[in-house]
């Protein structure tokens, strides 16, 4: 059944007022913290040894992709040289950060050694058995941006997850305290 021209037109035109609405809204979700997770390291005073400024100058993030059946995995290794007014902040673990992102793999996919100290002798290490993201899209008209509703951190073997979600749903990176 053939429509009438005038039926078309109006449905061209609708479709197109429809389509400008939503392709000149700038979606700012403020999610590039979205599925970090930050480290601080417990330099309380009073605490069982805590971490000189000394040992916070090199940090080393290595990565191993946990399955990957279709070949061997590739480690890949980052050292952190930060200044003595870094030293004191938070290290930062993403999807892009401080590795390139390979693909659409995200954080949860590899596990993680991070260590303290110089290349041959490390002062500290932590490994970082897994990190499980669970996260929902959320949508108001024509921005959808996703929103993390569970981050885990495993550490060193331990069945106890640490929760790195952000409380206030806002996705921050909400830091785990690394101690000796």
């Amino acid at each position: 059944m053939l429509r009438n021209p005038l039926t078309w037109l109006l449905f061209f035109i609708a479709a197109t007022a429809l389509a400008a609405c939503c392709g000149s809204v700038a979606c700012d979700c403020q999610d590039s913290l979205d599925d970090a997770v930050s480290f601080s390291f417990n330099q309380t005073t009073g605490t069982t040894r805590p971490f000189t400024l000394d040992e916070l100058d090199s940090v080393f993030f290595v990565r191993e992709l946990r399955r990957d059946t279709a070949r061997r995995p590739v480690i890949d290794t980052v050292l952190l040289i930060r200044t003595a007014e870094q030293r004191g902040s938070n290290v930062v673990l993403n999807n892009a950060q401080p590795f390139g992102q390979r693909g659409t793999r995200k954080l949860d996919q590899y596990r993680y050694l991070l260590y303290l100290g110089k290349r041959r002798a490390p002062t500290a290490s932590f490994r970082i058995d897994s990190v499980q993201l669970n996260s929902r899209l959320q949508s108001d008209g024509c921005c959808t941006c996703n929103n993390n509703t569970l981050k885990r951190v495993y550490l060193n073997g331990s069945p106890q997850p640490i929760d790195a979600t952000d409380p206030s749903g806002q996705d921050r990176a909400v830091p785990v305290v690394l101690s000796r």
